[in-house]
């Protein structure tokens, strides 16, 4: 490992290019090591979800193929031997869970089936690879065989993969039939475009290969030729190995009125191809991101896991609104501006494109009323922080790309620009008090979501972003020449400015204060709050004692943040995660930690980075609710999320100090740590140039297009000019 790494530096250091990585194989987990329960672990490959149930060879459950949802799905095979009579059963991880037999009696007590035994595990990402065994002496005659599947979904249809390899231990030959399993509570197309589908979604069994309503229709073909009225027969020779291909395919009644063939020679093939997509899907990534390479393998092994958690988020469907659609996560599949601000530098540097549709879809289709883009259209629910996160897009593109255009690009009946004018005096002029503090009223909800009350009304950070938004309004109105907006977000910034330093902070506490209609106040310790560590609404001191509170069991815990301090008995929840107290939501890990590094406390920035790490020992992909005092996550909350992508950018603009401007000029100003080592980060693209920055214990250098530009010891910032 020490002779690679050295290899690989004096590849930089001579100014060869390394070729960019980013492979499924590199991010495999075994199934032991996860805490995630079944239905949250995922296989994707663009088009949909489906996930592998835990202790069976065979076994899937939830499908997600939008407008296909089905969370009660189940599937699975049993086996039938032809020679002994006995049904050989690969449904453990049901009864594993829901009790009623018990399956350590399994296999030998006579009241208890015979059961498939699970092995080993392993997760990558769109394959799901299992072990089996089964090894049973029955009336004087052996079954004794082994198993291993695949499991993925395919990046052009609807449909399930599984291939299934029976290896026949014994010296006679094994007949065997697979019989396929299927339930589901109710079979529904989910799509708000059609709410008012015909036909009823109670579930019906045609045959043993299919479940179908009025609506959709699940069926499993097989590269299998031999049926029978249980399933698929197949015939091993002794010592021999079969292997054989599977499809579940999802189906809307009324486009495909005849049921696929049951038959199918090519499954193999369409395998094969899905395969290659999640290949060409993670390379296409990699082309455009960063190397990242450290001493630190924990931290190295975040970055690349927080980009795939990202991509994951990522849809290729022809049936949605935008393609490629960049939604919040799976199951929800949504854009919503906020999500994207948390990762919206990785959009930039990786889609650009979609970044710039995701801002304007926001206006498009939610018209300033919904900050939930579905996949097909708007719906009800709105965040205050729409048009702070929308900013933030907007920044992050223009730092990437330079292209100003974007703020005349109609976003529906309005430019732009226009667009976020409207939000501006939405906010002063709907929930703006006469001292210019913003009010949102009482509904919690409109900010974000908790379990308490308290957190309304004249909330702090909703004030200091909202100054944060009529700054920037000033200078693009001055790219735009409107001198009227300039003079009155001019007027507005200046009256905000003074209202919440003279009415929010608290000095006692150091702290920023709701402020309540009659007239009392009340201190909510948020992390929500620390948002505002890279606005000009607080001072250097204020900052200083804001900052102050992020120590252990007040706002730091052992993976990361509370997101709200274990101190405030009067809002902590528990189990309400990502804003309630208990956990962290997905993108203020990586934020937070961004943030500190760029004001200057780097300690601080890598002790957060440093904590939340730990989750990649057990989180394939990277959930939205992590708890922060141990590695899970609720069922009721996505298992992948969008905002994860704040993570590259807190190593990345954080803890590597790259800074880049709108104008073309990008700065290198490195925080060396021990426990990071050297590290390397090859072929970050900004404005036509590729970058290379090595940190050694005592110095640094920056690469432009392979050739040195600078070696420097820390704390001397390099500059590159346009």
């Amino acid at each position: 490992m020490f002779l690679k790494k050295i290899i690989f530096i004096l590849l930089v250091l001579q100014g060869f290019v390394v070729s960019a990585q980013l492979t499924p194989e590199m991010l495999s987990m075994r199934r032991e090591n996860m805490t995630f329960l079944d239905d949250q672990v995922l296989i994707f490959n663009s088009r949909g979800y489906a996930s592998p149930c835990q202790y069976s060879a065979t076994g899937i459950t939830r499908v997600q193929f939008p407008p296909i949802d089905i969370p009660s799905y189940n599937f699975f095979m049993n086996f039938s031997d032809k020679k002994t009579g006995i049904e050989i059963r690969d449904d453990v991880h049901l009864f594993w869970v829901k009790g009623g037999i018990d399956a350590l009696g399994c296999n030998f007590r006579s009241d208890a089936p015979m059961v498939i035994v699970p092995q080993d595990e392993v997760w990558q990402p769109n394959l799901y690879t299992r072990t089996s065994t089964f090894h049973k002496e029955i009336n004087h005659e052996w079954c004794s065989f082994a198993l291993k599947t695949w499991t993925s979904v395919s990046g052009e249809k609807d449909e399930v993969f599984l291939k299934i390899r029976i290896t026949n231990r014994n010296t006679k030959e094994l007949t065997l039939t697979l019989t396929p399993h299927q339930t589901a509570d109710a079979l529904r197309v989910q799509d708000p475009r059609e709410a008012l589908k015909k036909g009823s979604a109670k579930v019906t069994y045609p045959d043993v290969f299919t479940i179908q309503s009025e609506q959709l229709r699940f069926r499993v073909s097989s590269s299998v030729e031999k049926r029978n009225e249980q399933g698929f027969e197949v015939t091993i020779p002794a010592g021999g190995i079969g292997e054989y291909y599977f499809a579940i395919q999802m189906e809307d009644v009324e486009k495909m009125l005849q049921a696929p063939a049951l038959y199918q020679a090519d499954i193999a093939l369409r395998m094969e191809k899905a395969d290659q997509h999640i290949h060409k899907s993670l390379q296409w990534a990699a082309e455009k991101l960063p190397e990242f390479e450290s001493d630190n393998k924990t931290l190295q092994e975040f970055y690349y896991r927080s980009i795939y958690t990202m991509l994951s988020c990522r849809f290729e469907r022809e049936n949605f609104i935008l393609n490629p659609f960049w939604s919040v996560g799976c199951f929800w599949t949504s854009c919503v501006s906020w999500d994207n601000s948390y990762t919206s530098d990785l959009l930039g540097i990786l889609d650009p494109a979609g970044l710039k549709e995701a801002i304007l879809v926001s206006f498009r289709e939610g018209k300033l009323k919904s900050s939930w883009i579905t996949y097909a259209g708007a719906k009800p629910g709105l965040y205050i922080q729409e048009p702070f996160a929308v900013q933030m897009m907007v920044d992050a593109y223009l730092r990437q790309t330079g292209d100003y255009s974007i703020l005349q690009a109609k976003a529906g009946n309005a430019t732009l620009y226009e667009c976020l004018k409207q939000w501006a005096d939405i906010l002063h002029n709907k929930y703006g008090e006469p001292n210019g503090l913003i009010n949102v009223g009482y509904n919690t909800e409109l900010i974000i979501e908790i379990r308490t009350d308290g957190y309304n009304h004249i909330v702090p950070i909703v004030n200091c972003l909202t100054l944060k938004l009529y700054q920037r309004l000033i200078e693009w109105a001055k790219q735009m020449n409107d001198s009227k907006a300039i003079e009155t977000y001019s007027a507005w910034t200046s009256q905000l400015d003074k209202s919440i330093n003279d009415n929010l902070w608290n000095e006692e506490k150091g702290w920023y204060d709701n402020l309540y209609p009659d007239g009392t106040r009340g201190t909510i310790w948020t992390y929500h709050l620390f948002d505002l560590l890279n606005s000009t609404a607080a001072s250097s001191y204020q900052q200083h004692r804001l900052i102050s509170h992020l120590k252990e069991n007040e706002f730091l815990g052992r993976f990361g943040l509370y997101s709200i301090a274990r101190t405030d008995t009067v809002h902590w929840d528990r189990i309400d995660a990502d804003w309630g107290g208990g956990g962290q939501y997905a993108g203020m890990p990586g934020r937070i930690s961004r943030n500190l590094f760029e004001m200057g406390f780097p300690v601080m920035g890598m002790n957060i980075l440093k904590k939340a790490a730990e989750y990649v020992h057990y989180f394939p992909t990277l959930p939205q609710n992590p708890r922060t005092d141990n590695p899970s996550a609720d069922i009721t909350s996505m298992s992948n999320q969008i905002a994860w992508g704040s993570i590259f950018e807190a190593i990345a603009f954080g803890m590597l100090g790259i800074k880049e401007y709108e104008n073309g000029t990008i700065e290198f100003n490195p925080n060396y740590f021990s426990e990071v080592g050297n590290c390397t980060l090859t072929g970050l693209l900004f404005r036509g140039n590729s970058y290379n920055l090595v940190l050694q214990d005592k110095a640094y250098m920056v690469y432009k297009n392979g050739k040195l530009v600078a070696q420097k010891v820390y704390s001397e910032k390099t500059v590159v000019k346009p």
